[in-house]
């Protein structure tokens, strides 16, 4: 008689013990516009250059404000025509200027960026794309080791003349901060997060609540942009439930594969639980 009541305390402390080590695992989905991060710093980066040279945008194939009678002088005279459109030194230098080259490389990062927001590459459609450059590279290559093809190029690229002001490029960053900033605080309003016993997914300005049980559950992990997954460890997790005709897919889960192995540790934790429980409530 006197054993009775100290049966039910070891499954009482167990039970304590596996509350206290498991905290669950928070699950937030994040919207694709994260991925423009590259471009913010990009923006930084080129708002500090611009100000390091003076915040000079002016064109440099053209002569100053007061220097046009000094432009065409003996000193100058090799240098290019009224029209700015002759020699090929000045032009170079007007393409390699340091305001284009910020300009242009700013354009450039931003294109990538939308890029991979627009597109999911596969891995190997990643591998592909790079193998397609690599070709075309090639053959750019050799067709100019037959023809003069490099003069026009150069022409083209004469022609492209991107630049802004430090103050454009302070003000964009500054909007993505803000956009970064109000995405980070709105991530609670949909959410899940993954208990020993249940997963809870929070939901709503008001904070609805559906719970689920982790009985029999499935996950999957996926990768279906592989740009995506390098610039921030992004992927998709697809929940499945027993009692659910439906599976829940996460998009966007920022390191997903720190997510995925939470859940496998707290899946083979659960497992020894309930293992335990049947085991305590055997002889009983």
């Amino acid at each position: 008689m006197a054993t009775d009541p100290t049966k039910p305390a070891p499954p009482n402390a167990g039970a304590t013990a596996t509350t206290v080590t498991h905290k669950g695992v928070k699950i937030f989905m994040y919207p694709k516009i994260i991925f423009l991060y590259p471009t913010l710093f990009a923006a930084l980066i080129c708002g500090i250059g611009m100000l390091v040279i003076g915040d000079d945008t002016r064109d440099p194939t053209r002569p100053r404000d007061g220097e046009a009678v000094a432009g065409r002088s003996a000193e100058t005279s090799p240098a290019p025509d009224r029209d700015g459109t002759s020699p090929a030194s000045v032009k170079v230098r007007r393409f390699s200027s340091t305001q284009n080259v910020l300009g242009f490389g700013f354009l450039l990062v931003f294109f990538l960026n939308l890029l991979i927001m627009a597109i999911d590459f596969p891995r190997f459609t990643i591998v592909a794309v790079i193998l397609l450059f690599a070709a075309v590279g090639f053959f750019f290559l050799w067709l100019s080791s037959h023809w003069n093809i490099l003069p026009p190029l150069v022409r083209a690229l004469e022609g492209i003349f991107a630049v802004a002001n430090a103050g454009f490029y302070f003000t964009y960053a500054t909007m993505l901060m803000v956009i970064f900033g109000i995405v980070y605080l709105t991530r609670y309003l949909d959410y899940w997060e993954v208990h020993p016993n249940e997963i809870l997914h929070n939901h709503g300005p008001w904070s609805d609540l559906n719970r689920y049980s982790t009985t029999n559950m499935k996950f999957e992990k996926e990768i279906p942009d592989i740009l995506e997954y390098f610039l921030l460890r992004s992927g998709r997790l697809t929940l499945h439930f027993t009692n659910e005709p439906k599976a829940f897919m996460l998009d966007n889960v920022l390191w997903i594969d720190q997510k995925e192995e939470a859940l496998k540790r707290l899946m083979s934790r659960m497992e020894v639980r309930v293992t335990t429980d049947q085991e305590t409530a055997g002889p009983m």
